[in-house]
């Protein structure tokens, strides 16, 4: 196996509170704002910066795919599906 093909050291876990940063962040407002259970759609998350968070969360390592978010839309639920795909993995 050479360098370039040798595959990337997985990242560490995924957080709720990692998530919900990245959440914030792609949305521009401070985590501690956005409740578990508020429509992440009211707080501006459309399907663009969803699919920039699942490329994100899929860099490190969790290979997700935007059919699994689709009525996602909470930070609670968003994060049910993040961990029970780091739970298989």
């Amino acid at each position: 196996m050479t360098a370039s093909s040798t595959p990337p050291a997985p990242a560490a876990p995924l957080t709720l509170d990692t998530l919900r940063a990245d959440i914030a962040r792609i949305i521009g407002e401070r985590p501690e704002e956005i409740g578990l259970d508020d429509d992440l759609m009211d707080w501006g998350l459309d399907s663009l910066r969803l699919l920039n968070l699942v490329i994100t969360w899929n860099q490190g390592g969790l290979q997700l795919d935007m059919s699994e978010l689709a009525g996602q839309l909470t930070t609670r639920a968003l994060w049910q599906v993040v961990e029970s795909r780091q739970t298989r993995a």
